[in-house]
C-alpha cells in the first residue's frame, strides 16, 4: 500500500480553469470557537461516519489566536447549534455533501446495479470460446493458467482502486460543497495524476484503442448470428451487412446515454439473456452425457449411474495437450476483455460513501464467481462433446430451434453489452473534443453540446462498423 501511494499520485494536476472550481478566499472573519466546536463535534464521531462527511474549510484564518485544546468550549446548546447548521460564517457553510446532477437529484447508483454493471461487463462471447480452449489446453493447464490470470487480474484491480481510494479522499476534503460539482477520477485523471499529461494520454489512446477493438468484434459477431439464427428459425436469408445496419440503428441512440447509471436495465436484461443462454447449454450438456454411450456404458461392472458416467467421460478428458496447451493463455486473457477498463467508471458510479468502501470486496467476489462458473460451465461443455468440441460453443449443440434461440440469446445479450464497453472509450473522445472546441474557460457540464456530442459520438460507432465490414470481408 505504501508503494501504491508513493506511486506517483503525489503529483497533483494544476486546476484546469473552470474545470476545477476556485473559491472566493475573501471570507472575513470567522468565528473561531465556532469552528473549535464543529471539528470538536467530528472528532468525536466514528471513523466510518467520518468518512462520509465531505466538508471544507475555505481559510486558515487563525490571527495569530491560539488554538489550544484548553480554549474549546462544551456549551452543549451552542454545539447542537453547531451541528445542525455546520455554519462558521454567512460565506462558508460547512455541511454533508450529497453530490448532484444539473437536476438536483442523487448521483450514482447501489450495490446491487453495480453487481449488474460487473456481471455484464466480465461476460462476453469469450465464454462461448472456452470450452473448445479447454478440450485444446488440457485442463492440468487450463485451471492453472485461469486461477493464474484472475489472481493478476485481481491484483490489478486491487491497486487500481486502492489508487482511486487515495485520490478520493483527498478531493473529499478540498472539494466545494457550495458547487454540488467535483473532480471525476477516470483513468486519464488517475494517470495525469501519476505520470503527468504524457501518461494522460497515453492511458486516454491505450482505453480507446482497447475498447474500440472490443466493439468491433461484438459488430462481426452479432451480425453474424443474427443471419444464421433467421435462417434457420425462419428461413430468412438476411444479408450480414443488413444485421449491422440494424445493430447500428440500435446502438446508435444507446451510445448518446452519457450517465453510465442509465446502463442499468440493458444490464439487466443482458444477463437475463446470457443466463437463459448458461442454463440451456448446461442442460444440453447433461443430457449429452447421461445419454452417451460408446460401448463401455453396460458392460459388466460397469457405473452407470449420473455420476459413474461423469467420472467415465472425465477420466477419458485429456490433462495436457502438447500441441494447443499455448493458445489458452491468450484465451484466459481475453476472458477479461471488457471488465479492467469499466472498473473505476463502476467505482465513481457507486453513490453512498459507505457502499464505495464496500465495493472493491464486491467486484472481488463478483469476479470470482464468475471465473468459477467459467470452469464449471467450459469442462462440462467438454464432458459432454468431447474433444470436437467447436470453437464457438452453441455451434456445436444439436441442430433445432431451442438451440438457435440460445444463439439469438447471446446474440442480443452483446447487443446490450455494447454501449457499457463502448462508454469508456467515447466518454474520452466527448471529453477531449469539448476541450478542443470550448477550450479550459468553461467546463464540460455547462458548455457540452449535445447534439455535436451526439454526432460525434455516431461517427465514432458508423467508423467502428466501417472496420467491422472489412474485417468480415477479408475473413471470407
Amino acid at each position: 500500500i505504501r508503494s501504491i501511494k508513493n506511486f506517483g499520485l503525489a503529483k497533483r494536476r494544476e486546476p484546469r480553469e473552470g474545470v476545477r472550481v476556485r473559491v472566493d478566499e475573501d471570507l472575513g472573519e470567522l468565528n473561531l470557537h465556532r469552528l473549535k466546536l464543529w471539528y470538536n463535534q467530528i472528532a468525536s464521531i466514528d471513523e466510518e461516519y467520518l468518512d462520509e462527511i465531505k466538508f471544507s474549510v475555505f481559510s486558515a484564518h487563525q490571527n495569530g489566536e491560539d488554538l489550544s485544546e484548553s480554549e474549546w468550549g462544551d456549551d452543549e446548546a451552542e454545539e447542537e447549534e453547531v451541528r445542525d447548521k455546520f455554519i462558521v460564517d454567512k460565506k462558508t457553510t460547512l455541511q454533508i455533501e450529497e453530490p448532484v446532477d444539473a437536476h438536483g437529484e442523487q448521483v450514482g447508483g447501489t450495490l446491487a446495479s453495480a453487481t449488474l454493471g460487473i456481471i455484464k461487463g466480465m461476460i462476453g462471447p469469450a465464454i462461448l470460446y472456452l470450452p473448445h480452449a479447454f478440450a485444446a489446453a488440457g485442463y492440468a493447464v487450463a485451471i492453472p493458467l485461469l486461477i493464474l490470470s484472475t489472481t493478476m487480474f485481481l491484483w490489478s484491480s486491487q491497486c487500481l482502486l486502492e489508487s482511486w481510494r487515495i485520490e478520493y479522499d483527498r478531493l473529499s476534503i478540498r472539494s466545494s460543497s457550495r458547487r454540488k460539482r467535483r473532480v471525476h477520477l477516470s483513468y486519464p485523471e488517475l494517470a495525469y495524476r501519476a505520470f503527468g499529461a504524457k501518461g494522460e494520454k497515453i492511458v486516454q489512446i491505450g482505453i480507446s484503442m482497447m475498447q474500440s477493438g472490443v466493439c468491433i468484434t461484438y459488430l462481426i459477431f452479432v451480425p453474424q448470428n443474427l443471419h444464421t439464427s433467421a435462417l434457420l428459425l425462419f428461413g430468412w436469408d438476411i444479408s450480414t451487412n443488413w444485421c449491422l445496419l440494424f445493430m447500428m440503428a440500435v446502438q446508435i441512440p444507446l451510445s448518446w446515454i452519457k450517465d453510465i447509471r442509465k446502463f442499468k436495465m440493458t444490464n439487466l436484461l443482458g444477463n437475463l439473456l446470457i443466463f437463459y443462454g448458461w442454463i440451456a447449454c448446461l442442460g444440453f450438456a447433461l443430457d449429452a452425457m447421461v445419454n452417451f454411450d460408446d460401448g463401455s456404458i453396460g458392460a459388466e461392472g460397469a457405473d452407470e449411474s449420473l455420476a459413474g458416467r461423469i467420472s467415465h467421460r472425465f477420466s477419458e478428458m485429456k490433462p495436457f495437450n502438447p500441441s494447443g496447451w499455448f493458445l489458452f493463455i491468450g484465451t484466459s486473457v481475453f476472458m477479461f476483455e471488457g471488465s479492467i477498463t469499466l472498473l473505476v467508471p463502476q467505482q465513481e458510479a457507486v453513490h453512498s460513501p459507505s457502499d464505495k468502501r464496500k465495493f472493491p470486496a464486491l467486484y472481488k467476489k463478483v469476479i470470482t464467481s464468475i471465473v468459477c462458473f467459467y470452469c464449471l460451465y467450459s469442462i462440462s461443455c467438454w464432458m459432454a462433446f468431447g474433444d470436437d468440441v467447436r470453437t464457438v460453443m452453441t455451434t456445436s449443440l444439436p441442430a433445432g430451434k431451442l438451440a438457435t434461440t440460445i444463439q439469438l440469446a447471446y446474440s442480443f445479450a452483446v447487443v446490450f453489452t455494447f454501449p457499457l464497453q463502448n462508454y469508456p472509450s467515447l466518454e474520452i473522445v466527448r471529453r477531449s473534443l469539448n476541450r478542443y472546441i470550448h477550450g479550459e474557460k468553461e467546463s464540460y457540464s455547462q458548455q457540452q453540446d449535445s447534439s455535436l456530442m451526439n454526432m460525434i459520438t455516431t461517427l465514432v460507432v458508423v467508423l467502428l462498423s466501417i472496420i467491422a465490414i472489412s474485417k468480415y470481408l477479408v475473413m471470407l
